[in-house]
């Protein structure tokens, strides 16, 4: 008989994500905990530090231009002030603070610190610098007072829970005890579903701000077009469009994101190798994996940590790759079963909920279970 460990019932802890569950880092790194949280009599609090209608903003940013950005950017930084204050008072009810990519202006955190010592930094991305250069002053300011800011509440956090080695090896210049807990994904809401014989899908999830990415794609997705007959579902990336290939658009809605994923027989993550992507695990990878269907993402250090070449999914670093190995898996289905059980495996075994989330408990119990 399996016996049923609780953690220490004193242990209360209080979620600060950057944004609302809307953002997929949110859903990941703390929504995806809370069923175990509740089956181990852990209370908790999910506050975010931006309100849901700013995050919805923030997903569509990289769109805005001119004064409409100085007015986004002024919004986020107001709210990240106002909402500090009931987060002053959360903190005395509390004995845990788990910061989501979550910093402070004008050195706020020593005021937080003060009130409650028990913070724990999550880092999933290389948010320390910026994920596009921009020319403007806003931009400018933007990368300065980030790097510092992420510098600051990570000199103030007890540990850090990162995704990556990428960005482990940035956190241990500040805070001395770093703990890698990639992903999670809930391997019960994404499951394996059988495909009925039909033409071949290639499928991409995201949003607004990173189907920028799909750029890499459009010329192989027009030469498989030619020489195959595929289809292109992409799932949250507005109106993107593209002649000569019969692409669909449909809307990001979290009800439905697993059913349409599903649909997929080939999932593609599409990324530069820069700094920024370099710490950047891609999510979309591991949904496709944990979905059984093969992946094919770009070479990134952080994607390799990850992806066995030819096993569990596919590398790719030019175009001539990504055109031979897309049509490896457009042309077999043996293949394509074979590669998407590989992918499977690996997240049952190192990125599923099952296997995280009790390492996420040890931690707590270990620093704050006294």
């Amino acid at each position: 008989m399996n016996q049923k460990f609780y953690i220490t019932p004193n242990l209360t802890i209080l979620f600060i994500p950057f944004g609302t569950s809307r953002v997929a880092a949110t859903r990941y790194r703390i929504y995806q905990y809370l069923t175990y949280l509740n089956e181990h009599n852990i209370k908790y609090k999910v506050f975010s530090i931006i309100s849901d209608a700013t995050t919805r903003q923030m997903i569509n940013s990289t769109t805005f231009k001119g004064v409409r950005k100085i007015i986004y950017y002024l919004r986020i930084n107001c709210e990240r002030i106002i909402r500090f204050i009931p987060i002053l008072v959360f903190a005395t009810q509390y004995k845990i603070l788990f910061l989501q990519r979550t910093t402070f202006p004008f050195g706020l955190e020593k005021l937080l610190k003060h009130i409650n010592k028990n913070i724990i930094f999550d880092l999933d991305d290389a948010i320390f610098i910026p994920d596009t250069k921009e020319n403007s002053w806003i931009g400018r300011i933007k990368e300065r007072t980030k790097a510092q800011e992420v510098a600051n509440i990570l000199k103030v956090s007890k540990l850090a829970i990162v995704e990556n080695e990428y960005i482990r090896s940035y956190v241990r210049q500040y805070c001395q005890d770093v703990f890698l807990i990639p992903g999670p994904i809930d391997t019960e809401r994404y499951f394996v579903k059988t495909k009925v014989n039909r033409d071949i899908t290639i499928g991409w999830v995201g949003s607004p701000s990173t189907a920028i990415y799909l750029g890499i794609l459009d010329e192989i997705f027009k030469e498989l077009s030619r020489v195959s007959q595929i289809k292109i579902k992409l799932i949250g990336a507005g109106q993107y469009k593209l002649r000569g290939v019969d692409l669909t658009n449909v809307d990001w809605v979290l009800e439905t994101e697993v059913g349409h994923l599903q649909s997929f027989d080939i999932g593609v993550m599409p990324m530069p190798d820069n700094e920024w992507t370099k710490g950047k695990l891609g999510c979309k990878m591991l949904q496709y994996m944990a979905l059984g269907i093969p992946a094919v993402v770009s070479y990134t250090q952080t994607n390799a940590e990850v992806i066995n070449d030819g096993i569990n999914g596919f590398l790719v670093n030019s175009k001539d790759e990504w055109i031979e190995k897309l049509l490896h898996l457009i042309k077999d289905s043996l293949f394509r079963q074979r590669m998407g059980a590989n992918a499977r495996r690996t997240i049952e075994e190192r990125f599923s909920v099952k296997v995280n989330a009790p390492r996420f408990k040890e931690l707590l119990e270990r620093y704050f279970g006294g």
